[in-house]
């Protein structure tokens, strides 16, 4: 059976307590599973911030849902996430056309323990302090100093131009 892959990230308002927010997911995997559609995953990304301010909120907590369903589910998902009071912004991608449903669960499986896995070592390494040392030159969001203001490498860069400006012998 073929159907249609979708992604469903919404944002709720941060005073709002976990269980609601647990509620609200689970009420819209009901909707796709009632309809006959399958849901791959859920994730709760916790709060955030947000890169703009939305209904006066600054933080806005995120919650992501992956399913498979025809294209008539995502219709009665969105009016029924419109409706829930304390979603201040949802968005619905669909990901891929003619998805066979059950490879795409298995996959999603697949994928789902991988990530349990990696969650599992990442716990345990901070409990053992085995974490990232954070002066390494990678790409994640530490403080990979490369001198200058801010983590940049600007400020060097900076400086070299105003010596050059100030050169006598450049005119």
């Amino acid at each position: 059976m073929l159907s249609h892959e979708y992604e469903t990230i919404i944002i709720v308002r941060p005073d709002i307590e976990d269980s609601a927010v647990f509620a609200i997911a689970e009420k819209l995997e009901a909707i796709v599973t009632g309809n006959g559609g399958h849901v791959l995953d859920r994730e709760d990304w916790g709060k955030r911030k947000l890169a703009y301010p939305i209904a006066k909120q600054q933080k806005g907590h995120f919650v992501r849902l992956s399913f498979l369903s025809p294209a008539a589910i995502v219709a009665e998902v969105e009016r029924r996430i419109r409706n829930e009071e304390p979603v201040m912004r949802f968005m619905t991608v669909r990901q891929g056309t003619d998805v066979d449903v059950q490879t795409r669960i298995e996959q999603a499986a697949v994928q789902r323990a991988h990530r349990e896995e990696e969650a599992r070592r990442r716990a345990a390494e901070a409990a053992l302090g085995l974490g990232d040392d954070d002066d390494d030159f990678d790409n994640d969001d530490d403080d990979d100093d490369l001198g200058g203001s801010g983590g940049s490498g600007g400020g060097d860069r900076d400086r070299d131009r105003d010596r050059d400006r100030d050169r006598p012998d450049r005119a």
